[in-house]
């Protein structure tokens, strides 16, 4: 049995088939992916079979760190390891974020779950010297010397434009 939970991000489950290799699963056709997982329908962009003898140069478990970029524990890799029959790799993509529980067939079995680690990790507080900075006082703000003479520089104008404004309605 297999357990998807709802919104699964960030996983690689694991399959190995314990049966001659299914006919049409390098093409992931609908007929292959049934006798992998059953009634349960599946994205096969993010469903990756390796059959026997594929890998030559590297292990499975190099593929997936190398290939799906997943770190892969020495425990899982010690499990992959082992493998003689087809591999199914399923990304938890594949299930579109439903959650599921599915019924594997009696030859198909769950060989490992791998996920990523944590990226994010709590703030740590920094107690140097420079982190301590200068808390401002509260209350009103002293506006600058700008500040101050950008306003009288506007009062004056203003002044002037009513005078201006004076002068031609008496002349006028």
């Amino acid at each position: 049995m297999l357990n998807i939970p709802a919104n699964d991000h960030g996983a690689i489950y694991v399959l190995e088939l314990n049966r001659p290799i299914p006919e049409g699963l390098d093409a992931k056709t609908d007929a292959a992916m049934m006798a992998v997982f059953g009634k349960v329908v599946v994205n096969t962009d993010y469903v990756g079979a390796i059959t026997p003898g594929m890998l030559i140069d590297m292990t499975l478990a190099d593929l997936i760190r190398n290939g799906y970029e997943m770190p892969v524990s020495d425990r899982d890799a010690e499990k992959l390891r082992g493998l003689v029959g087809t591999v199914v790799l399923v990304m938890s993509a594949a299930f579109g974020g439903n959650e599921l529980t599915i019924d594997l067939p009696s030859d198909v079995r769950l060989v490992t779950t791998l996920r990523e680690g944590a990226s994010m990790s709590a703030p740590q507080p920094i107690h140097t010297e420079s982190a301590k900075g200068i808390v401002p006082p509260s209350g009103k703000k002293v506006p600058s010397q700008a500040a101050m003479s950008g306003r009288v520089a506007t009062i004056a104008l203003l002044v002037m434009f009513l005078l201006v404004a004076i002068m031609i309605w008496i002349a006028g």
